[in-house]
């Protein structure tokens, strides 16, 4: 008789009890560092829903839970991807210098094209009020196409001429904060499901992930001349002690591509910051060493670093918060306070409004700007790591966007050590080819050769690019009688049976040693229990020993 056990087991102790109570609380985490203490039994599941009749489908829950912070999600460009409508990159407009003419004003900005080429070139004797002209002209051109880059690719707007008439009070701007606030404003901007083009300092972007994210980030290169200083120098090849600034030491001839990298499109990039590990994000590049290497105008102004201010570049507000990124400092980091963007400063931007006074238009955020310094933030120094149950990962685990390509783009994660598995059978495939191409007689079609070098030099190429490289190891080259034999047979001396045994015994081995490497159920058993050659390899053999009879 077959006992039921399940009429023993109470209706709240069964397993779907636990399923549906669970269900909707299951965020599954793909690293282990984020793991919580496991502190007694739990049955978790995630969320299942029905495709079709009869078909389930795992699908990940890619946040936010709460809206709280991230109020635009539904016009966000990460909800258009997730649902399977990716406008796929932005574009980013070169800024050509290609004008001829006179002076061409568009609107209130100026031609980048005839700046360069009214001031291309600076007499040696001048006066100095034509040398502040070329000042001035160079200086633009830096805003137009590093600092405050628009959108159109080679124009600059003419507001910014007037902060240059006295080149003496250029200093008593704060040139950081307005192109960090740019920044803000088109990274912003660009997210919108509706946008094909970014604008905006992205050379400051593309250094702040370098500096802060190690995925695929070039390495920088050491000194190529010895500098004058004593001890190490981290700051690559060519930098100027005390001039050059943090970001120079990633210019092109300073870094290379490490090796093994192959995050090359959109999809790996997206792919590779789903599955980040904490470790693959530095939250302090900057260690307090390293301001000895660089200019003071570097670092004079830290104290500004950690202030809770309005930061204001014309029509764009935008707000620094370094309360949410505490860890940055070495501090820890606590639940910050509720933060007001103001969605309505985003609507804003100069259209229509060139003749507008800012300075009037903002005068309240200008007031908390001058009193920036009653609002430092101080936190808590600690370094340690933060943990999956911390209060903060609580509260912002609900408040993310935890994934940004859908299940159907996410590439296979392969577990660990499931990559050496693989280059190691790699590494096989191209020692047998190699082995078949040695061996193979002449009589094989020339296409035969052909399609095993092609799979010979792909598995090569695969495992140098993933940095394996080291598994391919020199092959054996032909025996001193190997090579008597092959010589006889070029002169026309016909081969004795003794040599013929022996070299058929030979290739014997070599088969017997090859089929025991494949898997044996895929290969018939001879009489003497160890496997056969497949039939490719007794095709070579026959045809080898008929060129000897």
């Amino acid at each position: 008789m077959k006992l039921n056990a399940s009429q023993f087991v109470e209706i709240s102790y069964t397993t779907g009890e636990h399923l549906a109570s669970y269900a909707s609380k299951f965020q599954p985490l793909k690293d282990e560092a984020y793991w919580g203490h496991y502190n007694g039994p739990r049955i978790v599941c995630d969320e299942l829903k029905r495709r079709g009749k009869g078909s389930m489908e795992y699908r990940l829950q890619p946040g936010p839970v709460n809206p709280e912070v991230l109020t635009q999600q539904e016009t966000h460009r990460s909800k258009a991807i997730w649902d399977g409508d990716d406008k796929g990159s932005l574009r980013c407009r070169s800024h050509l210098a290609m004008h001829k003419g006179f002076l061409d004003l568009k609107g209130a900005s100026l031609r980048i094209g005839w700046l360069t080429e009214t001031f291309s070139g600076l007499l040696e004797q001048v006066n100095e009020q034509v040398l502040h002209q070329y000042v001035r002209a160079y200086l633009l051109i830096l805003m137009a196409t590093v600092m405050f880059p628009d959108k159109s690719g080679n124009d600059i707007q003419v507001v910014y001429l007037p902060l240059l008439r006295d080149l003496n009070a250029i200093d008593d701007f704060s040139w950081g904060s307005a192109v960090l606030a740019t920044l803000y404003r088109n990274l912003c901007r660009s997210s919108n499901m509706k946008a094909s083009d970014i604008g905006g300092p992205l050379i400051l972007l593309q250094l702040w992930a370098w500096e802060w994210i190690t995925i695929a980030r070039p390495i920088v290169t050491g000194p190529k001349n010895p500098p004058l200083i004593q001890g190490p120098y981290p700051l690559g090849s060519q930098h100027q002690l005390r001039v050059d600034s943090l970001g120079r030491r990633w210019l092109s001839v300073h870094r290379r591509r490490p090796q093994g990298t192959t995050i090359t499109t959109l999809l790996g990039y997206r792919d590779a910051l789903d599955n980040m590990r904490p470790d693959q994000f530095v939250w302090q590049p900057y260690p307090q060493a390293i301001f000895s290497f660089l200019p003071e105008a570097c670092y004079n102004d830290s104290g500004e670093w950690s202030v809770v201010s309005p930061m204001i570049c014309f029509d764009i507000v935008e707000w620094h918060l370094p309360n949410r990124v505490a860890r940055q400092f070495g501090w820890k980091q606590n639940i910050p306070e509720p933060a007001d963007t103001e969605p309505k400063l985003h609507k804003m931007d100069k259209r229509g409004a060139h003749s507008r006074n800012w300075a009037d238009y903002h005068s309240a955020y200008l007031a908390m700007w001058f009193r920036r310094y009653q609002f430092r933030f101080l936190g808590v120094e600690d370094n340690s790591d933060m943990g999956y149950n911390d209060p903060y990962m609580v509260w912002y685990q609900d408040r993310t966007r935890r994934f940004v390509s859908p299940n159907f783009q996410q590439a296979y994660q392969a577990p660990l050590g499931a990559t050496a598995y693989l280059a190691h059978g790699f590494a096989e495939v191209h020692r047998t080819c190699n082995t078949d191409i040695q061996v193979m007689p002449q009589e094989v079609p020339p296409h035969y050769r052909n399609i095993m070098s092609n799979i010979r030099d792909n598995t090569s190429q695969s495992l140098e690019h993933v940095g394996y490289s080291h598994l391919l190891q020199q092959f054996h080259q032909p025996t001193q009688e190997t090579q008597v034999e092959e010589q006889h047979e070029d002169r026309g001396h016909g081969s004795t049976m003794q040599e013929s045994t022996a070299e058929d015994d030979e290739t014997l081995q070599v088969f017997r040693r090859r089929s025991r490497r494949t898997n044996t159920s895929m290969s018939p058993i001879n009489e003497q229990g160890t496997p056969e050659p497949s039939k490719g390899k007794r095709i070579w053999s026959r045809l080898r020993r008929k060129k000897k009879t």
